[in-house]
C-alpha cells in the first residue's frame, strides 16, 4: 500500500470525507480535519507507520502533502 493510500484511509475514517478528495494539495481543514481530529489522524499515522511525529511540527502540517513529506522525512 502506498503512503498516500494509508494517509487517505486514515483521514477518511477520521473526518468522513470522500477518498477522492484526499489529494496532496488538499488542506486538512477543508477535508474536515479540525484540531481535535488532527490529533487522531496523527496518532493513527504514528501507529500505522511506526513513527513518532514531534509535537513542534504539528502546527506546520496544513495539507495532505505536509503529512506525506513529514512521514518521508521521519522514515529516512
Amino acid at each position: 500500500m502506498m503512503i498516500l493510500d494509508k494517509v487517505a484511509e486514515i483521514i477518511v475514517e477520521t473526518a468522513g470525507c470522500k477518498v477522492e478528495e484526499v489529494v496532496p494539495e488538499a488542506e486538512l481543514s477543508v477535508l474536515g480535519v479540525d484540531s481535535l481530529k488532527a490529533i487522531t489522524v496523527l496518532f493513527e499515522l504514528e501507529e500505522a507507520f511506526d513513527i513518532e511525529i514531534p509535537n513542534e511540527v504539528i502546527p506546520s502540517i496544513v495539507t495532505v502533502n505536509d503529512i506525506l513529506e513529514k512521514i518521508a522525512e521521519i522514515r529516512q
